[in-house]
């Protein structure tokens, strides 16, 4: 709703994400105000120490020295903060029946535990709790096709989708009819790289990636590409592990979004937080690829998988990277964004960020809310996109008052862009939250993020 809808008894309406304004475009308010019925309004929130608020005068034992009488504690409540992104379906399909068939090359050692892993998706529930709520019926594991030859050191990423579409046709196909509904799997071995006409590779700029392939019938086929990568992004993972947790990513993404070129389905945040697909790639898993804490083996499995994003969790403010690898209550730090007008004329649209222009500097509000009272603070940093993306982190400077706090703290966060990201038409700043360390029963980490106009 636009701002000038609401005010009375003045010259001019309050301003957008003000108390009695308008809310933002994606349902949000300027800190300390919440959203109800389109118009921003005032809530009670916990102190900063963010537990309950009592009387001074009441003793350690909940009593109050000066009457003896008990005193009720104030209900815990999650400081206010805006909405988390939602990914956007686009319109196409998804696989509501999805199957995958592994394809290998010859002489790989991991053939037969990556079998046992593809059959554990199929029976542990990894598998519907990142995809069913999206539309994506049980996984069903098909028989392994072995590429009689060992896979080149080097291959462009035509020869794999070429491979896929002659193997599917013909009168009598190599792997069968073609089938839509199939993610057919490539899964290349330790040492082989496959490169793009752009220059990108495997193991060096992406760990795997999904795409569709021409079919000899009405519809593409969907395909995944595994590489193996494990020393690759400082994820100190084994080799397997390497090869499971991108198996995971990609077929989450390869089943919800199967058709990312012709018809495109869970693919990109809201428009009020496209900084999210810009900076992650607006992919399912994608979206949580940046946590330290992205990759577990969830109670009851052999086998490690990442956590993927959750629509339905992040609109309950709930952890929205699934499944939850701890019972540890939910916590994060937002920052406090206006509504601008982002994008080249005429397709320029209205999303959620600060503008700062380039050699100035400005200072914000960064809100820490979780949705139960935690033991201890949180710890948060920020990183530049080219802190994560590789690049000049020089471009954008950042300084926060404070690097730790609980619910309901307000950190100050000074932003000074130096440099355009023309990738970007403007600079991108990430907020990691971390709680406990690696190893740690109740470690977790969270992220939001802000974009800079300039």
């Amino acid at each position: 709703m636009a701002a000038g809808v609401f005010g009375c008894g003045g010259d001019s309406p309050p301003a957008i994400g003000a108390e009695r304004g308008a809310c933002f475009p994606n349902s949000t308010c300027n800190t300390g105000l919440t959203c109800l019925s389109n118009f921003c309004v005032k809530v009670d929130v916990d102190a900063a120490a963010g537990g309950p608020v009592v009387d001074a005068a009441v003793d350690a034992g909940g009593k109050d020295a000066r009457a003896s009488e008990v005193v009720p504690e104030v209900a815990f409540q999650p400081a206010a903060h805006p909405r988390l992104p939602q990914v956007a379906n686009r319109g196409g399909p998804v696989l509501d029946s999805p199957k995958v068939r592994p394809i290998f090359f010859a002489g790989d050692p991991d053939i037969g535990e990556i079998e046992s892993f593809l059959g554990e998706l199929t029976r542990t529930g990894y598998w519907s709790e990142t995809t069913s709520e999206y539309g994506v019926g049980p996984l069903v594991l098909q028989p392994t096709e072995i590429i009689m030859r060992l896979a080149p050191p080097t291959m462009p990423s035509t020869v794999l989708s070429s491979l896929l579409t002659d193997s599917t046709s013909g009168l009598k196909p190599a792997w069968g009819a073609p089938d839509p509904s199939t993610i057919y799997m490539f899964v290349l071995p330790q040492g082989s790289i496959v490169t793009f006409s752009n220059g990108a590779t495997c193991c060096s700029d992406f760990g795997g990636y999904h795409s569709e392939a021409l079919s000899s019938g009405p519809d593409n086929l969907p395909y995944a590409v595994i590489c193996s990568c494990p020393a690759a992004f400082g994820l100190n993972l084994t080799p397997l592990q390497a090869r499971t947790t991108t198996i995971s990513h990609e077929l989450v993404e390869a089943a919800t979004d199967p058709f990312p070129s012709s018809n495109p389905a869970y693919w990109g945040t809201d428009q009020a937080n496209i900084i999210w697909t810009l900076v992650t790639g607006g992919e399912l898993a994608d979206m949580c690829g940046f946590h330290p804490d992205q990759n577990f083996v969830p109670p009851g499995s052999k086998y490690m998988v990442q956590r993927s994003w959750s629509n339905a969790a992040a609109r309950r403010s709930h952890n929205p990277c699934v499944p939850q690898r701890t019972a540890a209550p939910y916590f994060n730090s937002y920052p406090t964004l206006n509504a601008i007008t982002f994008g080249a004329k005429p397709d320029d649209f209205t999303t959620q960020g600060i503008r700062v222009p380039i050699g100035q500097s400005k200072t914000i509000d960064i809100a820490l809310s979780s949705n139960a009272p935690t033991d201890r603070r949180w710890s948060v940093g920020m990183y530049t996109y080219e802190d994560l993306r590789g690049g000049d982190p020089s471009s954008l400077g950042l300084l926060l008052d404070k690097n730790t706090g609980w619910n309901g703290d307000i950190l100050k966060l000074t932003i000074s862009p130096k440099k355009l990201n023309p990738e970007l038409g403007g600079q991108a700043f990430i907020i990691m939250s971390r709680y406990g360390e690696i190893g740690d029963a109740d470690f977790q980490t969270n992220v939001t993020m802000g974009l800079v106009k300039n």
